[in-house]
Protein backbone atom coordinates (compact mmCIF):
# COMPACT_ATOMS: atom_id res chain seq x y z
CA UNK A 1 0.00 0.00 0.00
CA UNK A 2 2.72 2.31 0.77
CA UNK A 3 4.09 1.75 -2.65
CA UNK A 4 0.79 2.66 -4.27
CA UNK A 5 0.54 5.84 -2.27
CA UNK A 6 4.05 6.83 -3.25
CA UNK A 7 3.30 6.12 -6.88
CA UNK A 8 0.20 8.30 -6.70
CA UNK A 9 2.21 11.08 -5.10
CA UNK A 10 4.84 10.85 -7.84
CA UNK A 11 2.17 10.93 -10.54
CA UNK A 12 0.54 13.98 -8.97
CA UNK A 13 3.90 15.69 -8.78
CA UNK A 14 4.64 14.92 -12.43
CA UNK A 15 1.23 16.29 -13.42
CA UNK A 16 1.91 19.48 -11.50
CA UNK A 17 5.32 19.78 -13.13
CA UNK A 18 3.73 19.26 -16.54
CA UNK A 19 1.20 21.96 -15.81
CA UNK A 20 3.92 24.34 -14.59
CA UNK A 21 6.04 23.83 -17.72
CA UNK A 22 5.34 26.53 -20.25
CA UNK A 23 4.20 25.47 -23.62
CA UNK A 24 6.51 25.66 -26.62
CA UNK A 25 4.65 28.73 -27.85
CA UNK A 26 5.23 30.45 -24.52
CA UNK A 27 8.94 29.53 -24.55
CA UNK A 28 9.24 30.79 -28.12
CA UNK A 29 7.49 34.05 -27.21
CA UNK A 30 9.83 34.55 -24.21
CA UNK A 31 12.88 33.88 -26.41
CA UNK A 32 11.69 36.35 -29.03
CA UNK A 33 11.09 39.02 -26.36
CA UNK A 34 14.52 38.36 -24.91
CA UNK A 35 16.09 38.50 -28.38
CA UNK A 36 14.36 41.81 -29.10
CA UNK A 37 15.60 43.21 -25.78
CA UNK A 38 19.19 42.08 -26.46
CA UNK A 39 19.05 43.41 -30.03
CA UNK A 40 17.76 46.77 -28.81
CA UNK A 41 20.52 46.94 -26.18
CA UNK A 42 23.11 46.03 -28.81
CA UNK A 43 21.87 48.78 -31.14
CA UNK A 44 22.01 51.33 -28.31
CA UNK A 45 25.53 50.24 -27.36
CA UNK A 46 26.61 50.44 -31.00
CA UNK A 47 25.19 53.97 -31.29
CA UNK A 48 26.86 55.03 -28.03
CA UNK A 49 30.19 53.66 -29.28
CA UNK A 50 29.85 55.56 -32.57
CA UNK A 51 29.00 58.75 -30.70
CA UNK A 52 31.97 58.22 -28.36
CA UNK A 53 34.34 57.76 -31.32
CA UNK A 54 33.03 60.92 -32.97
CA UNK A 55 33.37 62.85 -29.71
CA UNK A 56 36.96 61.66 -29.20
CA UNK A 57 37.90 62.63 -32.77
CA UNK A 58 36.35 66.07 -32.30
CA UNK A 59 38.16 66.55 -28.97
CA UNK A 60 41.48 65.52 -30.54
CA UNK A 61 40.98 68.01 -33.37
CA UNK A 62 40.17 70.75 -30.86
CA UNK A 63 43.22 69.82 -28.81
CA UNK A 64 45.50 69.89 -31.87
CA UNK A 65 44.02 73.17 -33.00
CA UNK A 66 44.63 74.94 -29.69
CA UNK A 67 47.45 72.90 -28.09
CA UNK A 68 50.07 75.53 -28.90
CA UNK A 69 47.87 78.48 -27.93
CA UNK A 70 49.93 79.24 -24.80
CA UNK A 71 53.22 79.10 -26.68
CA UNK A 72 51.91 81.29 -29.49
CA UNK A 73 50.65 83.90 -27.01
CA UNK A 74 54.07 84.01 -25.36
CA UNK A 75 55.88 84.36 -28.70
CA UNK A 76 53.72 87.35 -29.68
CA UNK A 77 55.57 89.62 -27.21
CA UNK A 78 59.04 88.98 -28.72
CA UNK A 79 57.48 89.56 -32.17
CA UNK A 80 56.29 92.94 -30.90
CA UNK A 81 59.85 93.68 -29.74
CA UNK A 82 61.25 92.79 -33.17
CA UNK A 83 58.73 95.03 -34.89
CA UNK A 84 59.68 97.91 -32.56
CA UNK A 85 63.38 97.28 -33.29
CA UNK A 86 62.74 97.41 -37.05
CA UNK A 87 60.72 100.63 -36.70
CA UNK A 88 63.48 102.13 -34.56
CA UNK A 89 66.16 101.11 -37.07
CA UNK A 90 64.26 102.87 -39.86
CA UNK A 91 64.04 106.16 -37.97
CA UNK A 92 67.28 106.19 -35.98
CA UNK A 93 70.94 105.82 -36.73
CA UNK A 94 71.69 104.53 -33.22
CA UNK A 95 72.93 100.98 -33.88
CA UNK A 96 73.64 100.32 -30.21
CA UNK A 97 69.97 100.71 -29.31
CA UNK A 98 69.02 98.37 -32.15
CA UNK A 99 71.52 95.75 -30.96
CA UNK A 100 70.24 96.10 -27.41
CA UNK A 101 66.65 95.64 -28.60
CA UNK A 102 67.50 92.53 -30.61
CA UNK A 103 69.44 91.08 -27.67
CA UNK A 104 66.45 91.72 -25.40
CA UNK A 105 64.17 90.03 -27.95
CA UNK A 106 66.48 87.00 -28.11
CA UNK A 107 66.50 86.75 -24.31
CA UNK A 108 62.71 86.98 -24.30
CA UNK A 109 62.39 84.18 -26.87
CA UNK A 110 64.84 81.97 -24.95
CA UNK A 111 62.80 82.57 -21.78
CA UNK A 112 59.63 81.46 -23.59
CA UNK A 113 61.37 78.29 -24.78
CA UNK A 114 62.69 77.64 -21.27
CA UNK A 115 59.12 77.83 -19.93
CA UNK A 116 58.28 74.95 -22.29
CA UNK A 117 61.30 72.86 -21.25
CA UNK A 118 63.51 73.80 -24.22
CA UNK A 119 67.11 74.71 -23.47
CA UNK A 120 70.30 75.15 -25.44
CA UNK A 121 72.84 72.38 -24.89
CA UNK A 122 76.18 73.68 -23.76
CA UNK A 123 79.01 71.38 -24.79
CA UNK A 124 82.36 71.07 -23.09
CA UNK A 125 84.28 72.08 -26.21
CA UNK A 126 84.70 68.52 -27.46
CA UNK A 127 82.71 66.86 -30.21
CA UNK A 128 79.91 64.66 -28.85
CA UNK A 129 78.06 62.71 -31.58
CA UNK A 130 74.99 62.44 -29.37
CA UNK A 131 74.47 66.23 -29.50
CA UNK A 132 76.64 67.46 -32.39
CA UNK A 133 76.71 67.01 -36.13
CA UNK A 134 80.05 67.69 -37.81
CA UNK A 135 79.55 69.95 -40.80
CA UNK A 136 83.26 70.29 -41.49
CA UNK A 137 86.58 68.89 -40.30
CA UNK A 138 89.66 71.11 -40.19
CA UNK A 139 93.24 69.93 -39.76
CA UNK A 140 94.90 71.74 -36.85
CA UNK A 141 98.24 71.16 -35.07
CA UNK A 142 97.40 73.40 -32.14
CA UNK A 143 94.21 71.57 -31.02
CA UNK A 144 93.36 68.09 -29.82
CA UNK A 145 91.43 65.90 -32.24
CA UNK A 146 87.69 66.23 -31.68
CA UNK A 147 87.86 69.79 -30.35
CA UNK A 148 85.06 72.03 -31.62
CA UNK A 149 86.54 74.92 -33.57
CA UNK A 150 83.36 76.68 -34.60
CA UNK A 151 79.67 76.30 -33.82
CA UNK A 152 77.35 77.24 -36.66
CA UNK A 153 74.14 76.16 -34.92
CA UNK A 154 73.36 75.40 -31.27
CA UNK A 155 71.93 72.10 -30.08
CA UNK A 156 68.62 72.19 -28.19
CA UNK A 157 66.92 69.71 -25.87
CA UNK A 158 63.31 69.57 -24.72
CA UNK A 159 62.77 67.91 -21.33
CA UNK A 160 66.09 66.10 -21.75
CA UNK A 161 65.45 64.81 -25.29
CA UNK A 162 67.46 66.20 -28.19
CA UNK A 163 65.34 68.38 -30.47
CA UNK A 164 68.09 69.49 -32.80
CA UNK A 165 71.77 68.60 -33.04
CA UNK A 166 74.37 71.34 -32.99
CA UNK A 167 76.22 71.97 -36.25
CA UNK A 168 79.99 72.30 -35.69
CA UNK A 169 83.42 72.32 -37.28
CA UNK A 170 85.74 69.82 -35.60
CA UNK A 171 89.55 69.77 -35.32
CA UNK A 172 91.53 66.87 -36.72
CA UNK A 173 95.21 66.19 -36.38
CA UNK A 174 97.05 66.54 -39.69
CA UNK A 175 98.38 63.37 -41.19
CA UNK A 176 102.09 62.87 -40.67
CA UNK A 177 104.21 63.76 -43.70
CA UNK A 178 106.38 60.67 -43.19
CA UNK A 179 103.37 58.44 -43.78
CA UNK A 180 102.56 60.30 -46.98
CA UNK A 181 106.14 59.92 -48.23
CA UNK A 182 106.11 56.19 -47.37
CA UNK A 183 102.82 55.72 -49.21
CA UNK A 184 104.16 57.62 -52.23
CA UNK A 185 107.33 55.50 -52.30
CA UNK A 186 105.26 52.32 -51.98
CA UNK A 187 103.00 53.43 -54.83
CA UNK A 188 106.03 54.34 -56.96
CA UNK A 189 107.60 50.92 -56.26
CA UNK A 190 104.34 49.15 -57.16
CA UNK A 191 104.24 50.99 -60.46
CA UNK A 192 107.89 50.13 -61.25
CA UNK A 193 107.29 46.44 -60.54
CA UNK A 194 104.48 46.30 -63.08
Amino acid sequence: MVDREQEKEIEKQEEKDEQKKPSLEEVLKQCEEEKARYYDNWLRAEAELDNFKKRVIKEKEEFRKFALEGLIKEILTPIDYLEMAIDHAKTSKNVDALIQGVEYTLKSLLDVLKNYGVEAVEGNGNFDPSIHEAQDVEERDDLEEGTIIKQMRKAYKMHGRLLRAGLVTVAKRPEKKENKNEEKEKTDNDIKEE
